[in-house]
């Protein structure tokens, strides 16, 4: 594929015609024009988006297309040589989802044909067929795989943020892409970094798995010995309740003999209580009986003579009264005694025959209760039964959820160590083809410098890592150089292919901070690398990066390469034939 010629359907468009091998647009600051002039809108880096919209991109915000979109109705052509022949692209930006071919010959490109003879043609379809013919691939039913344009990007690179690193043509560029479109650029196996970008994908879905999992999930993550035990002490809870619904039998008067099993409960109770007071009683009646003595009329005569006096007999006859007196009230009360301690016992005999009846009928109550009970009872027992078994149910999923969970973390770790030492060999096996593109960066390079910079490929646990080393690497400038290396690399390489884009394009952003010299020796090196591979180059420059001087010294003469010359003077010096 080569690039012809770029027009546009209004007549103020300055169209741009290349030739084979170097070309360069050269947005020069003339003398007439005032200092608030700029080459910003003059349109040069406006010719690589048309280029790219023709050739299937789609707009963005920031381009200068996507602010056209509400002037004019632009349609914009491009003249390109395909398969050998010369094929007219049209692309209107009112009508963005086909472009219109004239000129193909090719059956292998799907369209619907106007009365003209011209080819209407899906973008889809237009750029299926461009990834066939200028990189050899056909549709991929890979997820990461890639396409025309992520890989025609790198040979036309448009904005700034292509211009931040030699592998990546977007800013904020998703790391599958990168990796799968070097790895296909240098010669790698880029299914390899596809089925890395996989493998992230199902890690990501693990630990999304994790993370929405259920907080017992959550808790035994990394200890499913823990949620085993758990789950066996459950299950053997669900085995009793099961044994014991089985066994379970309804009994049909069961609450009248609960009700009978109250009643004699509160029975035996009273009756405990009563024989234990009237216990009590016996105890205390007996003490009484222990200290009830015989009046001693002796002594009390005896307590008279000792203090001197002597009792006449009438005294002596009252004393025997009292005393008899006294030994009656004594029988008496012993009498009283003995015969409440005998009514007690009588009372504590009768309410323990009572106890014993109660007591039996009592067993019996509890022997029947024991063997059955109401319905309720049955429909509680089997509503535990059934919310043990839902937490059974819900445990033993969540034990296989993470048993499955830590087998998968397992599985990801040993296919990431199988694919990167796969990856390892096939990067060993295909050695003599991304040394090519090594040995041209190292040698542009060292034009360049004096001295060779390095492009690195290594294979990491991730996947395939890229990365230029170059002396002063930390200068804008010269990292600029280093994309300028690595795409002039690849379209050394990629021009010996039988199927190849065959174009290389630098808009001016790759030329900025960089010393003239080098400015100088990397114009020169890709005209020589151009003409004598067979590709095109195309650079776009301002005037005052483009060293003259150096160029002249060297026998360079830019005019004999200059495609247009885009000015501020006046309006229709710019491509548009007007400033933006």
């Amino acid at each position: 594929m080569k690039i012809l010629q770029v027009s546009a359907d209004l007549p103020e468009f300055r169209t741009v015609r290349f030739k084979d091998g170097f070309n360069i647009v050269i947005a020069d600051r003339t003398q007439e024009s005032a200092e608030t002039d700029s080459r910003n809108g003059l349109g040069k880096s406006s010719l690589v988006e048309i280029i790219n919209y023709c050739l299937g991109a789609n707009l963005s915000k920031g381009q200068t297309l996507h602010r056209l979109k509400d002037t004019k109705e632009w349609t914009f052509r491009l003249a390109v040589e395909l398969e050998g022949g010369r094929v007219e692209v049209s692309r209107s930006l009112a009508y963005s989802s086909e472009v219109v071919l004239n000129g193909v010959t090719s059956q292998n490109i799907d369209g619907r044909l106007d009365i003209g003879g011209r080819l209407h043609v899906r973008i889809a379809e237009w750029k299926r067929y461009l990834g066939s013919t200028a990189f050899g691939i056909a549709d991929s039913e890979d997820t990461y795989s890639p396409s025309f344009r992520s890989l025609f990007s790198f040979f036309a690179r448009s904005g700034r943020g292509a211009f931040v690193s030699p592998f990546q043509t977007v800013a904020q560029q998703r790391a599958w892409n990168v990796q799968v479109n070097n790895a296909f650029l240098l010669g790698l196996n880029w299914r390899l970094a596809s089925k890395w970008q996989t493998l992230k994908d199902d890690e990501a879905v693990l630990k999304t798995l994790v993370d929405q999992s259920p907080r017992a999930i959550r808790r035994y993550r990394g200890s499913l010995g823990e949620l085993e035990t758990e789950r066996v002490r459950l299950a053997a809870e669900v085995a009793d309740l099961r044994a014991a619904i089985s066994e379970f039998r309804v009994l049909p008067h069961y609450h009248d003999l609960q009700r009978r099993l109250d009643i004699a409960t509160g029975q035996i109770k009273e009756a405990m209580a009563e024989v234990t007071l009237n216990q009590n009683m016996i105890d205390l009646y007996s003490q009484r009986l222990l200290e009830e003595s015989e009046v001693d009329v002796a002594a009390v005569t005896s307590l008279y003579e000792e203090v001197g006096v002597v009792l006449p007999e009438l005294i002596r006859r009252s004393v025997d009264e009292v005393a008899t007196f006294h030994r009656q009230i004594s029988q008496n009360r012993r009498a009283y005694l003995e015969a409440e301690i005998s009514r007690l016992r009588s009372i504590i005999t009768a309410r323990n025959a009572e106890l014993d009846q109660l007591e039996a009928a009592r067993q019996e109550s509890l022997s029947l209760l024991n063997t059955g009970g109401a319905l309720d009872d049955l429909t509680n027992l089997q509503a535990r039964f059934a919310e043990m078994s839902g937490q059974l149910e819900s445990l033993n999923a969540r034990a296989d959820e993470l048993r499955k969970l830590e087998a998968g973390k397992e599985s990801l770790k040993i296919e990431r160590q199988q694919l990167k030492q796969q990856a390892l060999t096939d990067h060993y096996e295909r050695r003599p083809e991304w040394s090519e593109v090594i040995e041209s960066f190292g040698r542009i390079t060292q034009a360049l410098y004096g001295e060779p910079g390095d492009l690195v490929i290594e294979v990491t646990n991730t996947g395939y890592s890229f990365d230029v080393r170059l002396e002063r690497g930390a200068s804008h400038g010269v990292g600029n150089m280093g994309i300028y290396a690595y795409d002039l690399a690849l379209a050394h390489v990629w021009a010996r292919k039988a199927c190849s884009p065959r174009v290389l394009i630098h808009d001016s952003a790759i030329f900025e901070g960089v010393d003239e010299r080098q400015v100088s020796q990397a114009l020169q090196l890709a005209a020589a690398e151009s003409h004598r591979q067979g590709f095109q180059y195309i650079a776009l420059i301002n005037s005052d990066n483009l060293p003259l001087g150096e160029l002249e010294r060297h026998g360079f003469s830019i005019e004999d390469y200059l495609a247009i010359r885009l000015t501020d003077d006046i309006p229709s010096g710019c491509l548009f034939g007007t400033r933006f």
